[in-house]
């Protein structure tokens, strides 16, 4: 029988997030991988996220050993590690994306479920970096706690040898690359975003009236705030000031009243954002006229919320729930045929630069520097204010250029003739 692994979270007692990987045929955390990720990760204060990147590294490790009726802790045991040609195979094993797609395709997509399926057949080669690192370490601390004469000068320099091989095929980190400072939004895919979440709207691809209306918000609220989608989930009503129209940010790692198992996190400082009248509005009117409406709603305070009727009505919305909604956006059009919920904060930032270079007084780089940073909830003097800001610089840069060909260089007479 094929053995089965899945990783599973956990909320504990104290709001602690905590996740194991189980032999799914029998419901059991498999030993040596909880042993490794509570030693090694969870003890260290390594992040719940960190945990299930290396969770979700192991179950492909474990994964490929079953297709070849290996086991791996056996082998280890007897000395045997990994040859080369198996970590090659290794390596291209780690590219499988092991993910099946459950979202339902609206009937006014212009895509089949077939042809969303095979846009993202493999994992991105910076997923299969992160696999191979999580592989290496794991398979570093578990060949030096199982194997024999682990001590013995041999032994050691397989293991390390094995462990090298593995970091040597992972693929090159590639630096920030040109088109990622591009990432934004036209004023063609934002007209038609505007007009896929107006609730009104035949292009809306979502069902009842509640849905619609929340999915508005978040939109609205991801637009006009810039706010990352951590943030967005983490918002709870009481976060509102509606008479000044004032938002909190705040961090809350392990909120004991957060039911949910991957608690959605956020990683920038504690802010407060101001809205604007017909923001605040429109959130206010999503509370008190179709949030209060949902059962279960009462019993958390968290301001967007499961409307689906079922077992999960009125719990927080999910980062998954959240990813669902952003998936069936893509299948709309070809214009939002690669977007992406972060691409409307790389907007953002554009914008805000637009806004202040239209200033009659704009702020010296520093002082924007330091608004952008307030803003994004970033610590000043990181520089990440700079990098959201590159392609505002780069278009100010190109019209500058274009400026100067055309006023100030002068083509000698006769110089364009031909003989």
């Amino acid at each position: 029988m094929t053995t089965r692994y899945s990783v599973k979270s956990y909320v504990l007692e104290n709001g602690e997030r905590y996740c194991l990987l189980f032999d799914s045929n029998s419901d059991i955390p498999m030993y040596y991988p909880s042993l490794f990720i509570t030693t090694q990760v969870r003890n260290r204060n390594m992040s719940f996220s960190t945990m299930e990147g290396y969770l979700n590294g192991l179950l492909v490790l474990y994964k490929f050993m079953d297709e070849r009726n290996e086991n791996i802790e056996d082998r280890f045991n007897l000395n045997n590690f990994l040859d080369s040609y198996e970590i090659e195979a290794l390596k291209d094993y780690c590219l499988n994306s092991f993910k099946k797609r459950t979202i339902s395709i609206p009937s006014n997509s212009i895509f089949n479920l077939y042809e969303l399926q095979h846009t993202d057949e493999k994992a991105s080669s910076q997923t299969q970096y992160i696999r191979l690192t999580a592989i290496a370490v794991y398979v570093e601390w578990l060949a030096k706690h199982v194997s024999q004469n682990k001590s013995s000068r041999d032994v050691s320099f397989q293991i390390n040898r094995m462990i090298e091989v593995i970091k040597e095929l992972r693929p090159v980190r590639k630096p920030v690359s040109y088109d990622d400072f591009e990432k934004s939004l036209d004023e063609e895919q934002t007209k038609l975003l505007f007009e896929l979440f107006r609730p009104e709207s035949a292009l809306n691809p979502f069902s009842d009236m509640g849905t619609k209306v929340r999915n508005r918000v978040i939109f609205l609220m991801l637009y006009h705030l810039g706010i990352r989608r951590g943030e967005l989930l983490n918002i709870k009503i009481e976060d509102f000031d509606f008479a000044k129209n004032h938002l909190k940010i705040l961090r809350n790692a392990d909120d004991r009243t957060d039911p949910r198992k991957r608690q959605p996190l956020v990683k920038t400082r504690d802010r407060v954002l101001v809205m604007k009248d017909t923001l605040a509005n429109e959130i206010f009117k999503y509370i008190t006229d179709f949030r209060k409406r949902v059962p279960g709603s009462k019993k958390n305070s968290f301001l967007f919320i499961v409307h689906k009727s079922g077992p999960s009505c009125g719990n927080p919305l999910t980062i998954s729930g959240y990813i669902k909604i952003i998936e069936i956006v893509r299948t709309i059009s070809p214009l939002l045929h690669r977007f992406l919920g972060h691409l409307i904060r790389h907007d953002w930032n554009y914008r805000l630069s637009e806004q202040l270079d239209n200033l009659e007084k704009p702020p010296s780089e520093a002082e924007q520097e330091k608004m952008r940073s307030y803003l994004m909830g970033w610590k000043e003097g990181s520089g990440t204010a700079a990098i959201y800001n590159k392609r505002f610089i780069r278009e100010k840069a190109r019209q500058a250029s274009l400026q100067l060909q055309a006023n100030n260089f002068r083509i000698p007479k006769n110089i364009l003739e031909t003989k």
